[in-house]
């Protein structure tokens, strides 16, 4: 009696177990890429067998597939790690100066403010200058040199003046957004590849329309990073720096007296006088003497009329 309890006790252990295993392995079971996606959309939605799986697919809701592709496109690991992988021991800083300077010639320290941005390997952006009714020029530089010859340009510059009046810097770090705009632009291109991957496998001509659609799009948005990145490094690579020129007042006024510029301005007056005088003869010849003539005619006539009336009149009274 014991023996037949402890075997059927035995029995229903084992059952039990199998039981128990049978439903950890439907539950741990592990689907082929290819049949997983078989079974959830191609088998449901129609789409030919022949369609694989790029690497690296898997869900995700921010990208709309075509309908009949329910494969979803995933940013690859390596994407998503590179922006915390990248090396970017060199920080991306955008640097920038301004001087205010009382120099003796303008004009002179312009080209020497032109040939200090060469020699540091840059070059002078703009410049704008002008003079008062005083003879003091005054006006602005503004240079672009390499941002590790910025801290050597600035100091450089402030030896051309006589008196330094006002200086500043300033810098922006840009690194982290620098970072994440290359993280971004090596998830999207793997995404592309993804895109392109699928493309190839693509056999209805709705798959193959969506499917360029999306990568069209993902082109765009990595174009659009492209050119971020491509600014940030200009802005990055090339500091720049304002410097603002005046000429000291008592410098200025030494040349005041300008006897050729005094010729100058009487000989224009005179030509605009002569030009005046023209201008009324002209006027006078077209429009003043026809009118003149023509009143002497009709003081002619009254004359002529009035004399004839006054004879007869005469007349008339020495008959009576």
């Amino acid at each position: 009696m014991d023996k037949r309890k402890l075997l059927i006790g035995g029995a229903a252990l084992v059952v039990l177990a199998a039981a128990i295993l049978t439903v950890l392995g439907n539950g741990n079971k592990i689907v082929p890429v290819q049949d997983a996606y078989n079974y959830s959309g191609a088998a449901g939605m129609g789409v030919e067998s022949s369609l694989g799986t790029p690497a690296g697919i898997s869900s995700r809701s921010d990208v709309v597939m075509p309908k009949n592709l329910t494969a979803e496109v995933a940013p690859s690991p390596v994407g998503l790690n590179a922006g915390f992988s990248q090396d970017v021991t060199d920080k991306k800083v955008i640097k920038n100066g301004n001087l205010t300077l009382k120099v003796k010639n303008a004009d002179e320290v312009a080209k020497k403010v032109a040939q200090i941005a060469k020699d540091n390997g840059g070059e002078v952006f703009s410049s704008n200058f002008y003079e008062n009714p005083k003879n003091i020029k005054s006006g602005s530089i503004t240079v672009k040199v390499p941002v590790v010859s910025f801290e050597k340009t600035f100091a450089e510059l402030k030896k051309v003046a006589t008196l330094v009046v006002q200086e500043s810097t300033s810098g922006q770090d840009v690194t982290e957004e620098y970072a994440d705009l290359q993280s971004q632009l090596k998830n999207k291109q793997a995404e592309e590849q993804q895109y392109l991957e699928i493309l190839k496998q693509a056999q209805k001509i709705q798959d193959i329309l969506d499917v360029t659609q999306q990568l069209s799009q993902v082109r765009g948005e990595i174009e659009s990073l492209q050119g971020q990145i491509k600014f940030l490094n200009s802005q990055t690579d090339m500091a720049s720096i304002f410097i603002s020129l005046s000429e000291d007042a008592n410098v200025g006024s030494v040349d005041s007296w300008r006897p050729w510029q005094v010729v100058k301005n009487s000989v224009n007056a005179l030509i605009k006088k002569a030009q005046g005088f023209v201008d009324f003869v002209i006027v006078l010849m077209i429009t003043a003497i026809p009118l003149i003539l023509l009143y002497a005619l009709l003081i002619y006539v009254l004359y002529w009329i009035g004399r004839k009336i006054y004879l007869k009149i005469k007349e008339r009274q020495q008959r009576g």
